[in-house]
């Protein structure tokens, strides 16, 4: 047994510890004067890259898990925009919505950080 668990609140609170490490990486590379907002477009690839390498996604079972334990609106609509592939299987199923699952959330929390810090000013 992997020992392996995965629930919604587990998989908000690993999306939201993404999106902080894209921030922390973010503040890492700016220079003075600059400010989160002017890396937005930046910040966004940076969650499509951690999404889509990121082992709940890679790894099938961890993405079946993914889908069955957690609530997967963003990745349903991500399949949905998407489109379904030609000869679609459960795994590939699984990876594709536990790909837009992670990136929607992490985009959200990126949403809400980039919000506060604006709201700061």
């Amino acid at each position: 047994m992997s020992g392996f668990v995965i629930n919604d609140c587990a998989l908000t609170q690993e999306c939201e510890e993404i999106a902080a490490e894209i921030i922390g990486n973010t503040r890492y590379d700016m220079q003075d004067g600059e400010r989160l907002e002017d890396y937005r477009n930046a910040i966004m690839d940076a969650a499509h890259d951690m999404a889509d390498w990121h082992e709940w996604v890679i790894y099938n079972h961890k993405a079946l898990m993914l889908c069955a334990h957690c609530d997967t609106q963003y990745g349903e609509e991500f399949l949905a925009d998407t489109g379904t592939p030609s000869d679609p299987d459960i795994y590939t199923l699984a990876c594709i919505i536990a790909y837009g699952e992670m990136r929607g959330r992490i985009e959200r929390a990126l949403v809400e950080m980039l919000d506060a810090e604006e709201a700061e000013l």
